[in-house]
């Protein structure tokens, strides 16, 4: 317990210390912004480097989140993907000349949903049995 409470308290100073850093930072950049000719422009300028980096290390975040999920989810199901199939090849079949690929592309699909819904079937099933075992 004390160690979390002194943990906390780090954490705390860490992000006193980082509030300090960045206002200090701030400042600085304003002093030598307003003894620039231009500076509204490189306001702007300096406003969007900023965005842009956070947005970087939020798209950073996302894919670190991302691959972590990745790796946590179901396998590949491929239902998503055979739906337009199907679609497709029922097109192909509208036409009248393309009947035979479009039976191919059609029963592709039907694989893929036959095989996805296996996935679906014994991964959940597995997924069950290991909660039954925690």
């Amino acid at each position: 317990m004390a160690d979390s409470i002194k943990t906390d308290a780090e954490r705390a100073a860490e992000s006193d210390a980082n509030d300090e850093r960045v206002e200090q930072l701030a400042k600085e950049l304003a002093d030598r912004l307003r003894e620039m000719p231009n500076r509204q422009e490189l306001t702007d300028y300096a406003v969007s480097l900023l965005k842009e980096s956070n947005e970087d290390a939020d798209q950073a975040d996302l894919v670190r989140t991302s691959a972590e999920r990745t790796a946590k989810n179901d396998p590949f199901n491929p239902i998503a993907f055979a739906i337009p199939l199907f679609v497709i090849g029922l097109v192909l079949c509208a036409t009248g000349i393309l009947i035979g690929p479009g039976l191919g592309v059609m029963g592709m699909a039907a694989i893929m949903v036959v095989y996805g819904l296996a996935v679906s079937f014994f991964s959940r099933a597995g997924s069950g049995k290991a909660k039954a075992g925690q």
